[in-house]
Order: C-alpha cells, then sequence, then structure tokens
C-alpha cells in the first residue's frame, strides 16, 4: 500500500500539516523558553547589578592622598602596600598595569627601610630579577642552583620587609611582594600618579546584585543557575519534546499506516 509523502514531509517554516504545524509550534515554543531562560537572566543581571568596590580599594582611597603628598603615616604606608599587592596577584592584570603597581610600591617600600638597608634591599631586588630572567634558559644543575638562589634571594626580602609592612611571613601578600619591587628607586612620575587610581578601580570594582550575592547549595546564585540549571532545564526540554513528538504521532500519523 503507498504511503502519504506527507508522513515524511516537515517544513519548519510553512508546515503543509496539521502535524507539522502542531511540531513547529512546539519547536518555537521550546527555543523561545531557552531563549528567555538564557538571555533573560543576563539582561536581568543587568538590570540589577551595581558597581560595588573590593574592600582593598576603598583602604587605597583612603591612604592615597597621604602617599601622594608624602605625609602617610607607617600604617597608611602599609595599607597602600597590601592594596596594591591585592591588584598586583590577580591573573588578569595586564603587564603594563603591573609595572605601574611595581612604580607604585617600590618608592614607599624604599621609605620604610634605613639608608643601609636601601643598598641591601636593592641588591637583593637586582638579583632576584636577573636570577629570574636566567632561570629562562637554565637546565640541569644550573637551573637547580638557580632556583636556590632565588628562593633564598625572596626569602632574604621577606625576612628584611614583613614585619616593617605587617605581612604574616608565608602569605600569599608575603610571597607576592618580592616581585612587585623594582631595584630603582625613583619616585612615581605625575602620568602614573594619574594612572594609578584608574588601575585600581579597574581590577577592583565588580558588578554586583543579590542574583550575585545568593547563595544556593553552596554555589552563588548566578554561578549555579547558567552551569547547572539551564542544563537540567535544557534535558527536560528535551524530554518534554520528546513526549509531546510522540502523542503527535500517535493522534495525527496512525491513521496514515
Amino acid at each position: 500500500m503507498k504511503k502519504d509523502n506527507d508522513e515524511y514531509h516537515f517544513n519548519l517554516f510553512i508546515p503543509t500539516t496539521e502535524h507539522g504545524r502542531r511540531n513547529r509550534n512546539i519547536i518555537i515554543t521550546m527555543v523561545l523558553i531557552w531563549f528567555i531562560s538564557v538571555f533573560g537572566f543576563q539582561f536581568l543581571l543587568v538590570i540589577l547589578q551595581k558597581p560595588t568596590p573590593e574592600k582593598p580599594l576603598l583602604v587605597f582611597e583612603s591612604v592615597w592622598d597621604e602617599i601622594k603628598s608624602g605625609n602617610a603615616s607607617e600604617a597608611g604606608k602599609q595599607d597602600f602596600i597590601k592594596s596594591l599587592i591585592a591588584v598586583f596577584g590577580k591573573s588578569s592584570v595586564k603587564k603594563e598595569n603591573k609595572e605601574i603597581l611595581k612604580n607604585a610600591i617600590t618608592p614607599v617600600v624604599y621609605s620604610m627601610v634605613g639608608d643601609s638597608d636601601r643598598v641591601v634591599l636593592s641588591g637583593y631586588i637586582t638579583t632576584l630579577r636577573e636570577t629570574r630572567e636566567r632561570l629562562t634558559n637554565a637546565k640541569d644543575e644550573a637551573y637547580i642552583e638557580l632556583q636556590a638562589t632565588l628562593t633564598g634571594t625572596r626569602r632574604a626580602i621577606n625576612e628584611m620587609l614583613d614585619s616593617k609592612i605587617g605581612l604574616i611571613p608565608g602569605s600569599v601578600e608575603a610571597t607576592l611582594l618580592p616581585y612587585c619591587l623594582i631595584g630603582e628607586n625613583e619616585a612615581l612620575s605625575a602620568e602614573n600618579k594619574e594612572a594609578l587610581p584608574i588601575i585600581m578601580k579597574k581590577y577592583l570594582i565588580h558588578n554586583q546584585s543579590v542574583l550575585t550575592d545568593t547563595k544556593f547549595l553552596g554555589f552563588p546564585f548566578h554561578y549555579f543557575y547558567t552551569a547547572e540549571l539551564l542544563l537540567i532545564l535544557f534535558v527536560l526540554l528535551c524530554l518534554i519534546y520528546s513526549y509531546r513528538i510522540e502523542a503527535l504521532d500517535k493522534k495525527y500519523l496512525a491513521n496514515q499506516q
């Protein structure tokens, strides 16, 4: 017996049968639900978000004027250095911005040590830089020796500065400090003084909202929604489509067999 070709024909844009029209409507509905679930949530994030500064930015802004004028207290210098290290340690910071951070941290650190210690510190920093450069091409025993020199130099810098800056030995801040310094003790240029607050705001202000601050099953809600709930929704939409299309096939195609 010859079968009706419409049983196998389906055009999403111009359906020729009632079965095709129902199938199209289901597909369009599923796509709209998925589109709204994905992009509607993103729009909602944009609408509800508000710029929120991290604590290091607030600390930086509270001492920046004193640092520029040279009237900062020892505690103010400590807070300034720690706030800049907090940015320096971020993986997203561009190389040129890290250089500005180094140029800002170094003179403040030097101002916290005596004249004789400055010479020693400068030597340590130079040794650290040169050792890191030589490590790039070193091999075998030479690499091991340079690595030992690097570790020892870094430890010497931390022993000299940690207590003065108020860093906890072995902390992330203390580990980063030796790499935040340059050997030359030069005042921050006017150009870099203008750039520094911009850099701090760039990396320490983030858009937050109730959707990002709310915790769900131990995760920020926006993360759980995009990483988990959307996947679950996709699977459910597939199951619902399979169920609905099977019902349509039974209703509209059964009589054509």
